[in-house]
């Protein structure tokens, strides 16, 4: 696994050679994402619906569903 590098908002991320990893610190233990290829590829696609081009703020995407209403 690469050596961790700080992103932001308490976030870190590392590279296994197939998967970035990402990391928050919390109290009781770490948090931890694994995203393939493809799951950034979405994660990438989402962020574009999100952020407007042009002002850079976050508008909510079309279709948008959350965790608990999928």
């Amino acid at each position: 696994m690469s050596e961790e590098t700080y992103i932001g908002d308490g976030v870190y991320a590392s590279f296994d050679g197939f998967m970035i990893w990402l990391r928050t610190p919390r109290e009781k233990g770490d948090h931890r994402i694994a995203l393939e290829p493809q799951v950034y590829a979405e994660l990438e696609a989402f962020a574009k619906l999100c952020w407007a081009p042009d002002t850079g703020t976050m508008t909510a995407p079309t279709g948008a569903q959350s965790e608990t209403s999928a």
